[in-house]
């Protein structure tokens, strides 16, 4: 070969063709064609020749690649961009990606100069907080005056050197080396956690949930709401989520929810302030005896002031008069600040926020108390409750227990248990699955000195009590004599509730969320979902998401109009050949935008019509003049009078963060009548004073088509302005059902959500196709 065709000879691609190609032999010498017969044994020892070749070939394909041990996981364990760092590879790997990287291992470079001083300052710094943890001391409560690296080293070296000959009173002393503490705020709002004193300055706007380090090396990560929350799973998962909550279960850490206690003492007075209170949460005059004594929870639309604010979760418990309020964070402060106003007034009473000394775990799926039976491990349980939890954990399906059923336990530490383990007593074979549900309606599986510990900053502190690090447990582990009850002394109070279908929530301290989320992860029929999780789960079973679907509740209403901004950024920033959704809905419609629910011109359109006594119908044939004016109003006299006037009212809006359509109520007198289309809306400057009465529906794809965000709703075929009803909040494909399916609302009016045929017509913004779809109230 001569030198030029030597520097045109790719090595590599004929590397990668040698280890594919199998030599084999053409002839076969063992066959005798005239004879027709075959020898045996040469016929095996060439097969043998053939086989080894080909194992080879195998082997140098492998070799060939340039895939390292760790790039070629399981899908499961896949996190992120495979690294070459050899600690970021999962433990039963790093011997064999060791090996495959010895040759080709970059020249490490040594840190120098000013970057050297630094790190070896702060190297110095985390040795000093460990060993203030190690005496029992959090190096978060000193309050460092400057903020590099070198003057919070000599601050705290200088506490350290305090606590250490007995000088400082000033700190609080744990009962644990792990950091664990109670972070309530009494009759006022709580300290934020600091967290770890390597990662601080993270935290001081968002703060972390507890299981965050778990969370972001395996889920996509939102800042919202002052945390940090799990929004979805790197690996695609949509449809794998649907399959395990329908089969088996999915769990989320759910400790952003702001949770809140009250304790309210008996009065001499007569009236029960307890009772009232709990009333005005809930929005009824009269509370169910099992919800207020504690037998059951309250899971549904919390109120504040008589106005509807989020739904959410509430236990109570009339004997040690307490309740506890879990709600979305971001009504939560006003919740908060509006209790504490009204309970100021009851001698005796407070208010604790619990924001950080709370965690929850929720489940959801058929098999979520199978799941958590694996985990746990009960201190003190009587006999009967006992039968009961054996029943419950071999239950296939929880549909039949009772929304709102709530038990109470002491739990020991999960983590001492290596593995999930099964309950380890069985049902009686006597008691089937109604006789369970009988069981469960007519007797308290409730123990009060639980729930006072849950609920009482004593009692968290004192489940922190010695808590065990992870070098006792790996201590423990090493020690195979060793059993588990010889270490076990942590008693964990919990309340575990069902608050929807297959759906429950697991309360528990805050510092303890870590040790049975990580356990509860190993279990096999759980996988671990985000905050887009529980949205599509919502979606699939027909039911509103908070605070998307919520248009007439504050948080809904500004999603709605942050959706619309983003959207709009987004179309200014297309070139000018690309048409955009907005530009292709105006092709449609002549006032509604494409963005997002435009209920402002909804609910303008509709008030102006019955104003001016014109609609789709009656003036369709009168043709447009010249615009005349009554005054400072135009007279409305043709269906472009109307359209011009919608127009004109665009820029008119009172208040941009207040909702202008709200949920019909029949108590209402102005929505009877608008349910009964026997309304007047005079003078015209009512038309933006009056808000749009709604109902939330259900839609579901009839034959074939889409149904996406933001989707119009049409009473009639023809996709007309004028018969537009109302607004699709969430719409895409629906698993369950394999269709497309949607979440919306509609006019509140009679001829519309109370007629027999509940048909009506879809059409996707800037698109002009439309779809027939059934509905259903929610």
């Amino acid at each position: 070969m001569s030198d030029i065709n030597k520097r045109q000879f790719n090595k590599k691609k004929t590397r990668l063709y040698n280890s594919r190609n199998i030599k084999s032999q053409n002839l076969e010498p063992s066959y005798d064609r005239q004879q027709k017969v075959l020898d045996v044994n040469q016929f095996i020892q060439s097969r043998d020749y053939e086989i080894k070749s080909f194992e080879q070939s195998q082997l140098n394909s492998k070799n060939a690649a340039a895939t390292r041990v760790f790039q070629a996981l399981p899908r499961i364990l896949r996190r992120r961009a495979a690294s070459h760092n050899v600690k970021r590879i999962p433990k039963r790997l790093r011997s064999k990606a060791k090996r495959e990287m010895s040759s080709s291992l970059p020249v490490k470079k040594l840190p120098r100069g000013r970057r050297l001083y630094k790190l070896m300052l702060r190297s110095r710094l985390l040795k000093v907080a460990s060993k203030m943890k190690q005496l029992n001391y959090d190096p978060m409560d000193v309050s460092f005056k400057k903020s590099n690296i070198r003057a919070q080293f000599k601050e705290l070296r200088a506490e350290f050197k305090k606590i250490q000959e007995g000088q400082s009173h000033e700190y609080q002393k744990l009962n644990n080396s792990v950091g664990a503490k109670d972070l309530t705020g009494i009759n006022k709002l709580g300290s934020r956690p600091k967290g770890n004193i390597k990662y601080s300055k993270r935290q001081k706007e968002f703060v972390w949930i507890p299981t965050h380090i778990w969370h972001v090396k395996r889920f996509h990560m939102v800042k919202k709401y002052g945390f940090q929350i799990p929004y979805s799973p790197n690996q695609k998962c949509f449809k794998l989520m649907n399959r395990w909550n329908r089969s088996k279960s999915v769990c989320f850490d759910t400790s952003y929810f702001s949770t809140l206690t009250v304790t309210i003492p008996e009065s001499n007075d007569g009236t029960d302030a307890f009772d009232e209170l709990a009333s005005s949460l809930i929005g009824k005059k009269k509370v169910s005896a099992k919800v207020l004594n504690g037998e059951k929870s309250y899971n549904g639309m919390i109120y504040n002031d008589g106005v509807q604010i989020c739904p959410g979760f509430i236990y109570m418990n009339k004997t040690l008069r307490s309740l506890l309020v879990r709600v979305y964070p971001s009504v939560y402060v006003k919740l908060f600040n509006s209790l504490k106003d009204k309970i100021q007034q009851i001698e005796g009473a407070n208010i604790y926020d619990c924001r950080y000394s709370l965690g929850s775990i929720e489940m959801s799926g058929p098999l979520s108390l199978r799941s958590l039976s694996k985990l746990f491990h009960f201190t003190d349980l009587s006999p009967e409750m006992r039968d009961v939890w054996a029943s419950l954990t071999e239950i296939k399906d929880s549909d039949l227990i009772p929304i709102g059923t709530t038990f109470t336990f002491n739990l020991q530490d999960p983590r001492i248990w290596q593995r999930p383990t099964k309950f380890p007593f069985r049902a009686s074979k006597d008691q089937n699955i109604y006789d369970l549900i009988i069981a469960l309606n007519s007797n308290s599986n409730v123990d009060n000195d639980v729930v006072n510990k849950l609920f009482s900053v004593e009692g968290r502190t004192a489940s922190y009590d010695k808590q065990l690090s992870i070098k006792q447990l790996g201590k423990f582990y090493a020690n195979p004599d060793k059993k588990p009850n010889e270490i076990s002394h942590s008693q964990i109070p919990v309340v575990l509730s069902k608050i929807d279908t297959q759906r429950w929530v697991f309360v528990l301290p805050w510092y303890w969320v870590v040790p049975f989320w990580i356990q509860l992860t190993k279990v096999t029929d759980v996988k671990p979902g985000g905050s887009k999780q529980m949205i599509q789960f919502q979606f699939e079973n027909h039911k509103l998401s908070f605070p998307e679907d919520y248009p007439w509740l504050f948080d809904g209403w500004a999603i709605n109009e942050l959706v619309g901004e983003a959207n709009k950024l987004k179309n200014d920033k297309l070139p000018k050949s690309q048409v955009s959704v907005d530009q292709s809905e105006h092709n449609v419609s002549k006032i509604f935008s494409g963005n997002k629910c435009d209920w402002h011109t909804l609910r303008n359109l509709k008030y102006v019509s019955k104003f001016a006594g014109v609609d789709g119908k009656t003036a369709e044939n009168i043709e447009a003049t010249f615009a005349s004016y009554n005054g400072p109003d135009r007279e409305i006299k043709s269906l472009h009078d109307v359209i011009q006037s919608v127009k004109a009212l665009e820029s008119e809006v009172e208040n941009k963060t207040e909702p202008i359509v709200e949920l019909y109520d029949k108590k209402n007198e102005f929505h009877r009548a608008f349910y009964d289309n026997k309304y007047e809306i005079k003078p015209f400057a009512n038309v933006v004073h009056t808000k749009l009465p709604v109902i939330p529906i259900s839609l579901a794809i009839l034959n074939d088509g889409t149904i996406e965000d933001n989707a119009r709703i049409y009473s009639t075929p023809d996709g007309d302005d004028f018969t537009c009803v109302g607004f699709v909040t969430t719409g895409s494909m629906n698993l369950n059902i394999g269709k497309c399916t949607g979440v919306g609302c509609i006019i509140a009016q009679e001829w519309l959500v109370g007629k027999d045929i509940s048909k009506l017509y879809v059409r996707n913004p800037g698109k002009s196709k439309s779809y027939v779809v059934k509905f259903t109230k929610l």
